[in-house]
């Protein structure tokens, strides 16, 4: 089994968000995602997936189908298949999330 420090996954740039993928497995993934102040990641759906993250570093907004949170470091968020997730950095300094995405039966 690997084990990694975080800090590896923490790569920023300038012009957008940046994604670094920890662990790729058939059912799961699992990645950080990194957000320079004003960067986002637009409205989306995982279809199959739940979704789950945790704040690494910084302040921002998760928007959550109709619903806008407030997030900060070491929050945990759950977003399920039929949601639809946005990630904004709304603070002032680097915003990290590491996210897993559980992938269910096609069935379910």
């Amino acid at each position: 089994m690997p084990v990694h420090s975080i800090r590896e996954f923490q790569k920023f740039d300038e012009n957008r968000m940046t994604k670094q993928m920890v662990f790729e497995e058939e059912k799961s993934k699992a990645f950080v995602l990194n957000f320079m102040p004003g960067q986002l990641l637009p409205s989306h759906s995982h279809p199959y997936t739940q979704v789950y993250l945790l704040m690494l570093d910084g302040t921002g907004e998760c928007k959550i189908d109709d619903h806008v949170y407030k997030i900060e470091k070491g929050d945990t968020i759950h977003c399920s298949k039929e949601e639809l997730l946005s990630l904004e950095n709304t603070g002032t300094e680097r915003m990290s999330v590491y996210v897993v995405l559980a992938r269910e039966p096609k069935n379910t």
